[in-house]
């Protein structure tokens, strides 16, 4: 009579735990690559985010981005899963400010897809299921806070003091062949190979005017697998070859495409 008893409050035991521990896996985490009641949502990625900012005097009908616009193409990276971003100053900088400013945005990673009504797992597979994602969530949550202070690191060093400011160095131009050798030199480091997205903005009139005169855009810009956005351009497209490529006249449509990049 006791056993029978001991067995029936042991069943109610396992059958409470089993509840609390499906209704836990149901809520965790909101955030991409987060199961969501028991459907894994969609995966982190790794972006390469590439930005060519033209400051020269003839883009100032152009729309240029401001601080809260790069801190929401920077935190949409981030977000999505991580990566690499790269601000390209285009114009007429000193040496040093040439080179493409990178800043590596730490990685997210993907939760263990299961269903928590799955009657093929057991109730100790389940459970070390979720401690698992759990604590991945919790290891994305600490990304995301530190990706962020890195974001806003750069936004206020790197951004506000040498892209928003730029001042020429000496004569203003704006040399468009430089910038996209520049450009199309980083999308094909080694580094890169394995990202998922790799997306290059340019903010530019399109017109390349290195010296005095105005001349045709020689370099090129390559990789089969790159998209390509510009905003503002009014010249020709033949110096992107890449696997798409998409013009805006503001900046505002383009913001919305990377922050819904898949």
């Amino acid at each position: 009579m006791k056993q029978g008893k001991y067995k029936q409050k042991l069943l109610c035991l396992l059958i409470a735990i089993s509840t609390i521990i499906i209704s836990s896996c149901t809520r965790t985490g909101n955030a991409p690559g987060a199961i969501q009641g028991g459907i894994e949502a969609a995966p982190y990625f790794k972006t390469l985010l590439v930005i060519g900012d033209d400051r020269s005097g003839s883009t100032s009908d152009i729309r240029k981005l401001k601080e809260e616009d790069y801190q929401a193409l920077f935190t949409a990276v981030s977000e999505k899963g991580g990566g690499t971003v790269a601000v390209c100053l285009i114009g007429n900088p000193h040496s040093q400010n040439k080179e493409p400013y990178l800043l590596k945005l730490e990685l997210l990673q993907n939760t263990v897809p299961y269903d928590p009504r799955d009657t093929h797992l057991t109730l100790t597979e389940k459970s070390r299921v979720k401690l698992k994602n759990d604590k991945i969530n919790e290891s994305n949550k600490k990304a995301l806070e530190d990706n962020q202070e890195k974001i806003n690191q750069y936004i206020s060093t790197v951004i506000k003091n040498t892209i928003i400011a730029y001042k020429p160095n000496g004569v203003d131009h704006t040399d468009l062949d430089d910038a996209i050798f520049r450009l199309n030199t980083l999308i094909h480091e080694p580094g890169y190979k394995d990202y998922n997205n790799i997306v290059v903005v340019m903010l530019s009139d399109g017109k390349n005017q290195p010296v005095k005169a105005v001349k045709p855009i020689t370099a090129i810009l390559s990789h089969l697998g790159a998209k390509v956005y510009l905003v503002g351009w009014n010249t020709g497209t033949n110096c992107f070859q890449t696997a798409g490529l998409e013009k805006f006249s503001v900046k505002d449509g383009m913001i919305e495409v990377v922050k819904n990049l898949k």
